[in-house]
């Protein structure tokens, strides 16, 4: 009828044309949520794979260390048998322990290990009370948030149905504010 279409089609026209945006929108969403997870994955694994590789070399260097170490004592146990005194044994492990401290560099701070687990454990009990402390002003934080969005009405069923129409920050809320 003269290219003129009824209300009832362009309102169901309209329907189906947002039912199609929303679930394209949906769909974006879901993509850019996964891509983001998928980045962070990605950053996580490779550092993981750098602190890896990094403890890789620093054992591949005590390794080599010992094998040489081990294959001057075979020499030396072949050459001598038994005859080995008590001082030669002491400046022996001496030896090895310099060399061994000399072939970790910066890593290896101790060459006494009583000190080092010593450190180990105060270190330890350090960052479980530290640990606690933040458990505990992350609870308060959190019961205090909660009091304020109560507060100003934020726990609202208005405010929750907004939340899926109003645009969200893709930045995480980092962005600085610049003057």
């Amino acid at each position: 009828m003269f290219g003129l279409i009824t209300r009832r089609r362009h309102n169901a026209d309209l329907a189906a044309l947002r039912s199609q945006y929303e679930a394209l929108r949906e769909r974006c969403e879901l993509a850019e949520s996964r891509e983001a997870t998928e980045r962070a994955a990605r950053r996580t694994i490779t550092r993981q794979f750098t602190d890896a590789d990094e403890a890789r070399t620093a054992l591949t260097i005590v390794n080599a260390c010992l094998t040489d170490d081990l294959t001057k004592v075979r020499a030396r146990l072949a050459e001598y048998g038994s005859r080995r005194t008590v001082p030669e044994v002491l400046e022996e492990h001496d030896v090895h322990r310099k060399a061994l401290a000399d072939a970790l560099g910066d890593q290896m701070r101790h060459n006494n290990w009583d000190q080092l687990i010593a450190d180990v454990a105060r270190l330890h009990k350090a960052a479980s009370a530290w640990m606690a402390d933040y458990e505990a002003e992350k609870r308060r934080a959190d019961r205090l948030q909660k009091q304020y969005d109560d507060a100003c009405g934020l726990n609202t069923a208005a405010v929750l149905d907004g939340e899926r129409w109003q645009q969200r920050r893709t930045d995480g809320g980092t962005k600085a504010v610049t003057s």
